[in-house]
């Protein structure tokens, strides 16, 4: 018939018991990702990296950070990043928005360790931007 397709590999993993699995507490890992979804305008990706309380609002709000990020003539880049602490983390960053504004900022990111993952639970902006 002409129709393609994949043999299943019953020995391979279970996706569904990855849902369940715990990693290691990683406050760098959780923040470049966190900041690699934004500068990717993934919404979604970087609203799962937050704490769910705070999941779906104001800022950690799906599409508010796709639209904010998709909107950059210059996409948001990390330039640096500093463990300041057992959950605390430094980051610099730049971008430059389509209406040319400028933006070479700094944050303070509070991680927490919950439900086997490293989320981030605060972001403070030290530079306006």
């Amino acid at each position: 018939m002409g129709i393609t397709y994949d043999a299943i590999d019953e020995d391979g993993p279970d996706p569904a018991s990855q849902a369940g699995k715990t990693f290691p507490h990683d406050p760098m890992g959780a923040v470049t990702a966190f900041y690699s979804a934004l500068a990717a305008a993934d919404g979604e990706t970087a609203s799962a990296l937050v704490v769910p309380e705070k999941r779906g609002k104001g800022p950690f709000n799906e599409a508010s950070i796709h639209a904010f990020y998709s909107a950059m003539s210059q996409p948001l880049k990390l330039t640096g990043t500093a463990l300041r602490g057992k959950d605390d983390v430094r980051v610099s960053y730049q971008y430059v928005t389509n209406d040319g504004r400028r933006c070479k900022g700094r944050a303070d990111v509070q991680t927490t360790y919950v439900f086997g993952k490293t989320l981030v639970s605060r972001i403070k902006a030290l530079d306006g931007c």
